[in-house]
């Protein structure tokens, strides 16, 4: 006898253990394509109960083997068979694998799943399976009692049967590279987790208000926390900023405003013009440009932070400003190399290091003997306040050390942005 024949193994295994079609096919599962499980247990069970009666009527095995192979083989057209060969079986056994419960279990989380998902707007899917616990482990049990290179891992055949249920129900297409959702469904443990893809959102922002913070933190207001207010139609989980550089709280962002991008996190709703979204109040305004993607972030949030950047400063001075002396300033500090030791005032948050920054114009006007105001063009990074202060000489040359006297900034704001060079891909 052929151990490698598909009748042969098929027998062997059934005589020893109880399966429904849909286990028995997926033991098989490489061999005709296209078949599916549950047909092509069906023709095994089949081709196995002709077989076995053959061999009874030639004498080769006895009818209790036939008996015992016939209660194996769990399904309800097998009882019609036995009845119709006049052989007696007392009750079909369960699946060993499955016990039985195979349509069940994919009928009923394919009904959790539409459940879950309703109201939800996605394009695309795909399914996922974690752990199908003690079945899983039966049915790899018997994949290596009986050698079978054909057979296929249960949670394939699992996610695949849902799969399809859920393609027929939502009329969308799985997505096997980049789904809008990944299901994940751990038998074991009875759960079902959604892995649902961010969507980005490429704007602008303006600070119109000096006590408003960047990202969400102690203050009461947050640029961050007003764009989760603004971009609520997405129905998220939540809404991060990333944005090209940052400004201190008392620092406002005005004329160009500032570039960012919104990973707008575990959305239900994905279909929304952006453009038409408007929100402004006295703390911020937004626009919204476009959608983006992941891969823009590092590049906006590293080499397009750097970027050029206008500020206007109020500057108050210890003694008095002249004319003559702010001209000089200005003449001094065209394409000025700046040498910026990491300010005192960030030093709990950022590495104790030395930078060089460029200072390309400034442009000075007195306002009184002691304050004048100042624009301010820096490469992206440059420390403003501590370019007007000095730091106590952590920054080299400032408007102090220049000056010879005492310079602090009263106020600053951020009035230009080089646009980035992002394109949406």
């Amino acid at each position: 006898m052929d151990d490698q024949n598909i009748i042969e193994k098929s027998l062997k295994i059934v005589k020893k253990y109880p399966l429904c079609d849909h286990c028995l096919g997926s033991l098989f599962a490489r061999l005709g394509k296209g078949l599916g499980n549950e047909k092509r247990g069906a023709a095994l069970r089949r081709t196995i109960i002709m077989e076995m009666d053959r061999r009874v009527r030639e004498g080769i095995e006895d009818e209790s083997s036939l008996v015992t192979v016939l209660g194996n083989l769990s399904s309800e057209e097998t009882k019609e068979i036995a009845i119709a060969m006049n052989l007696n079986i007392h009750e079909l056994k369960r699946c060993y694998v499955c016990g039985n419960n195979w349509n069940e279990l994919v009928k009923t989380w394919s009904k959790k799943i539409l459940d879950y998902l309703d109201g939800m707007e996605f394009e695309s899917f795909v399914v996922g399976c974690t752990n199908c616990g003690e079945m899983e482990e039966r049915h790899r049990d018997l994949i290596a009692e009986f050698k079978l290179p054909y057979a296929e891992n249960i949670k394939n055949s699992f996610k695949r049967e849902i799969g399809k249920i859920l393609k027929e129900e939502l009329r969308k297409e799985p997505d096997f590279v980049d789904p809008d959702i990944t299901i994940i469904i751990d038998l074991k443990n009875n759960e079902l987790k959604l892995q649902i893809k961010p969507i980005y959102v490429y704007g602008i922002y303006k600070k119109l208000s000096r006590r408003c913070s960047q990202s969400i933190w102690k203050y009461e207001c947050s640029v961050e926390g007003y764009l989760q207010e603004a971009l609520n139609v997405f129905q998220a989980k939540e809404v991060v900023l990333h944005a090209a550089g940052r400004e201190d709280v008392d620092v406002r962002t005005l004329g160009s405003g500032r570039p960012f991008i919104a990973k707008v996190v575990k959305p239900k709703r994905r279909y929304v013009d952006v453009t038409k979204i408007k929100y402004s109040n006295d703390d911020v305004y937004f626009e919204f440009i476009r959608y983006s993607n992941k891969d823009e972030v590092p590049r906006l949030k590293g080499e397009d932070s750097l970027k050029e950047k206008t500020y206007f400063a109020v500057v108050q001075c210890t003694e008095t400003v002249t004319e003559d002396e702010l001209k000089a300033l200005e003449d001094f500090f065209q394409n000025t190399i700046v040498s910026q030791q990491t300010p005192t005032r960030v030093l709990h948050r950022r590495k104790d290091m030395v930078r060089t920054k460029k200072v390309y114009w400034v442009k000075a006007a007195k306002v009184d003997n002691t304050t004048f105001i100042s624009l301010i063009k820096g490469e992206g990074g440059l420390y403003i306040k501590e370019l007007i202060s000095g730091d106590n000489g952590r920054t080299e040359p400032s408007f102090s050390s220049f000056l010879s006297k005492e310079c602090k900034c009263v106020s600053l704001d951020v009035v230009w942005i080089e646009k980035p060079t992002l394109e949406n891909t």
